[in-house]
């Protein structure tokens, strides 16, 4: 074989191993490129539905905040009104008194749609002090159906109290709910539960 051929062969050979080298660079690059795109996509798609989540949650967030304070507001105005009809009690003034206890049980009346509210904004964990609150006002009523009848102060000084207990356990729910004091459990939760 002579030079000029062997140089010929020796270099087509050669160019034949680059390419075939360039060839096997550039699938395992595509193959690499590829892979971590589809990381990339996984990673956007989860930062997306996370986000989505998080909006989810705070267009919530409003709602249940207006619920609990107007349950909150009613049982501030009913204790407002247990501490007049009290007075009105130990001046015996039966009149004004009859007329706190009726304004009390006509605001009353009110609790049963913000309670439907609070149930349908959620989350379930203010069900139960919701309950609590609802029962702790109407037992208010028990000691002014009969203000100066077997009722003591004592009695109704354990009435009040339990009243407040209900709306400083109510108020705790709420703050923890609406603070997301469990956001990572909520974060990857479906996006179809609250």
């Amino acid at each position: 074989m002579d030079a000029g051929l062997a140089g010929l062969l020796g270099g087509v050979i050669g160019a034949a191993v680059g390419a075939l080298g360039a060839a096997g660079a550039a699938c395992i690059t595509a193959r690499k490129a590829e892979q971590q795109a589809r990381v990339q996509a996984q990673t956007h798609l989860v930062q997306a539905q996370l986000q989505l989540r998080l909006e989810h949650l705070n267009q919530r967030r409003e709602p249940r905040a207006q619920s609990y304070t107007a349950v909150l507001s009613l049982a501030t105005e009913m204790l407002q009104l247990l501490e007049r009809a009290l007075g009105c009690q130990e001046m015996n003034d039966e009149i004004g008194f009859h007329a706190l206890a009726q304004e009390m049980e006509e605001k009353l009346k009110g609790f049963q749609p913000l309670y439907t509210r609070v149930l349908v904004e959620g989350p379930d964990s203010m069900i139960e002090p919701t309950r609590g609150m609802e029962y702790a006002l109407h037992e208010i009523l028990h000691p002014i159906e009969d203000p100066f009848g077997d009722f003591h102060d004592g009695d109704v000084s354990e009435f009040r109290n339990t009243a407040q207990q209900a709306v400083w356990v109510f108020t705790e729910a709420a703050r923890k709910a609406l603070n997301d004091d469990d956001l990572t459990a909520r974060l990857t939760a479906p996006l179809d539960r609250p």
